[in-house]
């Protein structure tokens, strides 16, 4: 799930590397992890890439409203 949240978002990414890197990183984390860890990110980080891991963080809620 990680991985399509990522290449839906892609386009709207301005720190495209870190984003990867993040999803590479936690590809086989449970949602709950990478949740938790994206949020880490928003509350951590700042600039743009903040913005960056809202998006991907909003793509993902998005998918899993979409599976239930």
């Amino acid at each position: 799930m990680l991985y399509q949240a990522f290449e839906n978002v892609a386009p709207y990414i301005e720190n495209i590397n870190t984003i990867r890197k993040f999803v590479q990183e936690n590809e086989g984390a449970s949602v709950d992890e990478v949740i938790e860890k994206i949020e880490s990110h928003i509350k951590n980080d700042n600039g743009t890439i903040v913005t960056d891991f809202r998006i991907l963080l909003n793509e993902i809620r998005k998918m899993i409203n979409t599976e239930l």
